[in-house]
């Protein structure tokens, strides 16, 4: 049968794994095994202990996780692969692909043995507050030259691919909030205009955002980006939320920290 090519292959135990100790004095294991769909057969070898006492962890750790084992008695990968074991009807994940030995000989080298399943992990969000600290500014500066190169009348914010949305109140070309981590735990910042020079009585979108969220705390998320564009609509009714200079959000920052605004 030809040698498989390099790649990741569904596999299933052929036989009993082999529990053993090497001549170096690892303790080793041998683990049979058949490729579900061509039915191509080799071995794999892997160390569970090195010839200086070294348990191996990830080893282990793989084992656990492939055929469920709790990690005490090496033996019981035996005793559970025999014909008719629990072992020998689960499917597991193989990694390999050709080698030419020192005698010229090809054969099927498997590097790898993982669970069904398996992959890269989902790395950790990024902590908001700290990454806007750092690099906020470059993206702004980002956003104002994006800006200046795009066509005359066009508002959208681009790389978005779901597009900006309406406000029901009638202003057009407004971009509605999204949250680029995707987590429901709260509101998010809209999208920021292009940079302007602030004037003594000017304010940011962020600081407009705060003061919304500060004066209506208790709201959920919908509520507070319906108030927000409804604001907008009325204080500015021919503009949209991306054109907004540093006085206008200024002025929508007081608007917002009065008591008297009403929820819509």
């Amino acid at each position: 049968m030809e040698i498989p090519t390099e790649g990741k292959y569904v596999c299933k135990l052929n036989g009993p794994v082999v529990i053993y100790e090497a001549s170096t004095g690892s303790l080793c294991g041998a683990v049979p095994c058949v490729m579900v769909d061509s039915g191509f057969t080799f071995k794999h070898t892997l160390v569970l202990v090195k010839s200086d006492g070294t348990v191996m962890t990830r080893t282990t750790d793989t084992l656990r996780s492939v055929f469920g084992w709790d990690g005490r008695d090496p033996f019981w990968l035996m005793d559970e692969s025999e014909d008719g074991g629990a072992l020998r009807a689960l499917e597991f994940v193989i990694v390999g692909g050709p080698e030419t030995s020192e005698k010229g000989g090809q054969y099927f080298k498997s590097q790898w043995l993982n669970p069904m399943g398996s992959g890269a992990k989902t790395p950790v969000s990024a902590d908001r507050a700290a990454v806007l600290a750092k690099y906020g500014s470059k993206f702004q500066s980002l956003a104002a030259m994006g800006s200046l190169a795009s066509p005359s009348g066009a508002h959208e914010s681009k790389g978005r691919p779901s597009g900006p949305s309406v406000n029901p109140n009638g202003a057009h070309g407004v971009t509605r909030p999204t949250n680029p981590s995707g987590r429901p735990s709260g509101p998010s910042l809209p999208t920021m205009p292009p940079m302007v020079a602030l004037t003594q009585s000017a304010a940011t979108m962020e600081e407009a955002w705060a003061a919304l969220n500060a004066a209506h705390s208790g709201l959920e998320p919908a509520a507070l980006e319906k108030l927000w564009y409804a604001t907008i609509s009325r204080l500015f009714p021919s503009k949209s939320n991306t054109e907004l200079r540093a006085h206008e959000w200024g002025q929508l920052k007081a608007e917002f920290s009065r008591d008297e605004i009403p929820f819509l």
